[in-house]
């Protein structure tokens, strides 16, 4: 073969060959087709059926429904109402950062929620305190309800306002908390300052769990709110480093370390450390409360205002004391601070894995607070 002839026939081949390579890349990146994307958003679709945030039926997004008018009241709307929210981060032409109306009731959060370009914006949130945190990514939607409606600065609002001392019944008084479900505030520990933090004592400041899963949507699929799952495989995203975990119930045998924090004289897993830390704080203020106020104080976190009087003095919460008319209001603002404290760490019930030094501080600085005249001191017990 002629030399001109090779050198021709070697650069069809070569051209040939670029094609080829050019239309099995276009095949392999081809944009997804009608049925790709029809699977996905019935895939997506499912995640949200499942989850909270679509239970039309469930007490947050009907509480309000027998009120005349029916309607979410603005206090309540930015996390009650999807309209709500919507006014609230300005996706409605209203100004943003403030809800100017009631809610819609039977409002639950759907698709048009978190999805608009209001929302896409929005990467800063304000906590109840008034301290602002940036940056936030996308986050900062999560972040704007799950960080709570009342703060420790309420507290020492309703303290000044009593102008009474520190072991004098306020009169009237009720519990004051956080609200429900605030893991934003207390993943930000002392950097969002939303526990009530005694004066003198360091406190831990936001939660490093590890990367990448240090912030809601690291570790949350934003449509179904379960852990994620690892990329690529149906296994929980936890079992990563934590083997056994399988489960939601298996998260609460994991030990941050090994101490035993309640002095129960166990070394148990860190939900449960809490949890025996959190029952010594409860028997503190019933001691505090038959000291000093003579009225006995019980907690019962499943019955609205939580708080109530304790008739018979058994230190249980008997048959017909957990209502309404027997709501427990002598407290003092020493127990009033303790007891927002019980109510910060008992309304977010994965403190566990969102900040548990912190929670364990802010309770162990509670009993200490209470032990002059509760009769419960810290003796045993371990703090963080």
């Amino acid at each position: 073969m002629k030399k001109k002839s090779l050198f021709i026939l070697i650069a069809v081949i070569a051209i040939a060959l670029v094609a080829w390579v050019g239309c099995t890349t276009k095949e392999e990146v081809k944009e997804p087709t009608d049925v790709d994307q029809m699977a996905l958003i019935n895939e997506v679709s499912a995640k949200w059926a499942g989850s909270a945030h679509a239970d039309a039926a469930s007490e947050a997004f009907n509480h309000w429904n027998e009120d005349d008018p029916a309607e979410v009241p603005v206090a309540c709307a930015k996390c009650h109402s999807s309209t709500g929210f919507q006014d609230y981060i300005g996706n409605d032409g209203s100004a943003a950062g403030v809800v100017d109306a009631p809610g819609k009731i039977i409002d639950s959060i759907t698709c048009a929620t978190c999805h608009n370009d209001a929302a896409d914006n929005l990467t800063s949130v304000t906590l109840p305190n008034g301290k602002e945190f940036t940056d936030l990514g996308n986050s900062a939607i999560c972040m704007t309800c799950h960080s709570g409606m009342g703060s420790s600065a309420a507290v020492d609002a309703a303290i000044t306002s009593a102008s009474v001392g520190e072991d004098d019944v306020i009169e009237g008084q009720a519990l004051l908390g956080v609200h429900y479900l605030a893991a934003a505030s207390v993943q930000l520990g002392a950097d969002g300052g939303m526990g009530y933090q005694y004066e003198g004592k360091s406190y831990v400041g936001t939660f490093k769990h590890a990367e990448p899963v240090n912030s809601c949507t690291e570790c949350h699929d934003p449509h179904s709110l379960h852990t994620k799952e690892v990329e690529g495989s149906d296994a929980n995203l936890c079992t990563t480093c934590h083997s056994d975990v399988q489960s939601y119930q298996d998260y609460k045998k994991i030990s941050m370390s090994k101490v035993d924090y309640d002095g129960d004289g166990t070394t148990e897993s860190t939900f449960d450390e809490i949890e025996g830390m959190r029952q010594v704080l409860i028997k503190a203020l019933q001691g505090y409360a038959n000291e000093k106020s003579g009225v006995g104080f019980i907690f019962e976190p499943k019955v609205y205002p939580y708080a109530f009087i304790d008739t018979n003095g058994d230190g249980e919460v008997s048959e017909g004391e957990a209502i309404y008319p027997n709501q427990f209001k002598a407290f003092t603002p020493r127990m009033l601070k303790a007891a927002y404290n019980l109510m910060f760490v008992t309304k977010e019930p994965a403190a566990y894995v969102h900040n548990p030094e912190y929670v364990l501080q802010l309770m162990y600085d509670s009993i200490e607070d209470l032990s002059q005249f509760s009769g419960v001191t810290t003796e045993g017990l371990v703090r963080p």
